[in-house]
């Protein structure tokens, strides 16, 4: 019989998590929006006798406990009764909650304090301990559902691997992802931006990619960074840890940083425990 699992869908308000337990229903989920915490403990024994019911996914937010620490808890029970879940936890600025919250004029679920903004800090400083305890989290800044699906789609078909890589180049000037692990700061290589034949191409492009390997700098900083990520991952797998986010940044996210990612997405992919997953955030912005 196949195993009984459980996802808790967790994270900021106005995050998205709405169009995920929808996205986990279409899927053949039994979902649960807004469920009390107090409840989770339990939830296996109302469906351990069910033969449809093997696949749960919850919302589990602050609209359901008093305070983080009740969900904590509760995950430790989980635990103890060896029963298996994931916590996947969406996240987004605080500028765009603001904007989402504005249009839509719903109430949100924090009211300690009189303008909008704080009650969105107040919710994320009190989920900061929940987050560290996710095994998956999507930063919804600057995507829409659809994207959102593809995100949850790749996580659904990359059960078969011990582990999700996931790589990203950035450009500074646009900000720092909020959701990595770990951040690689590639400013210091030669920059192609300063050629004007390859200013207006990319590190997907031949030229470009050929210009910064051509460095003996880079050469040496690729394989220190491959051969870190190499030790590391083995850690994070026996940690448990099924995600791992990691950005490369260089100036505008369209040179350096692309060109390090398309490397090291190309030689971690043949490696049989991971899925690799490669992302250029700020590819085509000016």
């Amino acid at each position: 019989m196949k195993r009984f699992e459980l996802l808790l869908i967790t994270g900021m308000s106005g995050a998205g998590k709405s169009s995920a337990i929808r996205f986990f229903e279409d899927r053949g989920y039994l979902t649960i929006d807004n469920l009390p915490v107090k409840l989770l403990s339990n939830i296996y024994k109302l469906f351990i006798d069910s033969s449809k019911v093997r696949k749960v996914a919850c919302v589990v937010d602050s609209r359901s406990w008093n305070s983080a620490k009740e969900f904590i808890s509760e995950c430790k029970n989980l635990k103890k009764l060896e029963i298996n879940f994931k916590i996947l936890f969406l996240d987004s600025k605080n500028e765009v909650i603001l904007n989402r919250y504005n249009l839509t004029r719903r109430k949100h679920p924090v009211k300690e304090f009189n303008t909008l903004l704080e009650n969105i800090r107040e919710e994320r400083k009190q989920l900061e301990e929940v987050k560290e305890l996710a095994n998956e989290i999507i930063d919804t800044s600057n995507i829409g559902v659809k994207e959102l699906n593809q995100k949850l789609e790749k996580l659904l078909t990359s059960e078969t691997k011990q582990i999700t890589v996931s790589i990203s180049s950035f450009g500074f000037k646009y900000g720092i992802p909020i959701d990595l692990d770990l951040m690689f700061d590639v400013r210091f290589l030669p920059n192609p931006y300063y050629i004007e034949e390859l200013k207006d191409k990319t590190g997907n492009d031949k030229e470009v990619f050929n210009y910064v390997f051509d460095f003996d700098l880079t050469n040496e900083f690729y394989l220190k960074l491959k051969d870190m990520l190499l030790f590391l991952i083995p850690q994070y797998i026996k940690e448990g840890k099924s995600h791992l986010s990691i950005g490369i940044g260089c100036s505008g996210g369209k040179h350096r940083s692309v060109s390090i990612v398309n490397k090291l997405y190309d030689e971690l992919k043949t490696n049989d425990m991971i899925e690799v997953l490669k992302a250029h955030r700020d590819i085509r912005k000016s």
